[in-house]
């Protein structure tokens, strides 16, 4: 124990050392839905992954690494190769933290993480609600890292989730379809069908029903809306997220763009409330009322 704490004070004092253990192992990892789909936009996943895993090993909550620590905690903890570790460390400098010079007493260069509001600032996006996954589930491949930053974007398993096309979903995190079903499969995500109704004259619900158009002949099928996802991510305390969504709403990131109109709905209360909704709007169905029990049914408002 002696020999441990030694070398720590001769490896830059307090204020930066790292506590390394099996005690202070990285359990969870917090990510935000926001940033990871601006950074999956703008090809900056690998980066923002190293960020994430930056702040869940910084124990302290200080918010400043020593360089060579910082290194070997992602060595450990997340299966970086070392060169890999500093490689992405040089190109996320002055983007998502600073590698700063060594303090007095030290030879070690210190990195200072940037808070979540500077990077959301850095992304002009808001963070989102965050949720959190096991450290043992994001460390492994790129590609493992980059599947969990696009599950993320949903919400976790429990809460209803809206319907979403395919091309939406590109459209908001500038993954492809192909490998958006690629990643469904290494992240878990869990994927629900939805269908269009509509009443009739009593109040019932029925199926609306479109023209298909094959090679020799035309069909009646029943109207698919996007799917419903969720992820096997955990809901995570809104700790300073609250806040910073606050900050950043008043500087109108997108104030010069129009705003899209709503499309679904979980409630005839909610679809009232709306300033803008989309002409063909949808409500979710109750249970008792729906032709399948279990299966999500939306009727057109």
């Amino acid at each position: 124990m002696g020999t441990s704490r030694q070398a720590g004070q001769q490896a830059g004092g307090s204020g930066y050392r790292l506590k390394m253990g099996a005690r202070n192992r990285p359990l969870f990892i917090r990510l935000y839905p926001g940033l990871s789909a601006a950074a999956l936009k703008a090809g900056l996943d690998k980066e923002l992954a190293l960020w994430y895993e930056l702040r869940a090993i910084n124990v302290t909550g200080c918010g400043r690494l020593l360089l060579n620590e910082a290194l070997a905690a992602s060595a450990q903890h997340f299966n970086y190769t070392p060169s890999t570790a500093y490689r992405l460390l040089r190109a996320g400098d002055g983007k998502l933290w600073d590698i700063k010079d060594p303090p007095p007493g030290t030879l070690v260069p210190v990195i200072k993480i940037y808070s979540l509001l500077r990077v959301a600032e850095w992304f002009s996006t808001y963070p989102g609600c965050p949720v959190e996954i096991k450290a043992r589930d994001f460390s492994g491949s790129r590609a493992n890292k980059t599947a969990w930053l696009y599950a993320s974007f949903f919400k976790p398993n429990g809460p209803r989730a809206k319907p979403i096309s395919r091309a939406s979903l590109e459209v908001a995190t500038g993954v492809k379809r192909r490998q958006q079903q690629r990643y469904d499969k290494v992240a878990g995500i869990k994927r629900v069908a939805n269908f269009a109704f509509r009443q009739d004259g009593k109040g019932n619900l029925v199926p609306i029903f479109h023209l298909v158009s094959g090679k020799c002949k035309q069909w009646l099928k029943q109207r698919r809306l996007g799917n419903s996802y969720s992820s096997r991510a955990l809901k995570a305390p809104r700790g300073m997220t609250k806040r910073v969504n606050g900050e950043l709403r008043q500087r109108s990131f997108y104030q010069d763009e129009a705003r899209l109109p709503k499309r679904f709905f979980l409630s005839a209360r909610s679809l009232l409330r709306s300033p803008e909704r989309h002409k063909e709007a949808f409500i979710l169905a109750n249970k008792r009322d729906r032709v399948i029990p279990g299966r999500l049914e939306w009727c057109m408002a």
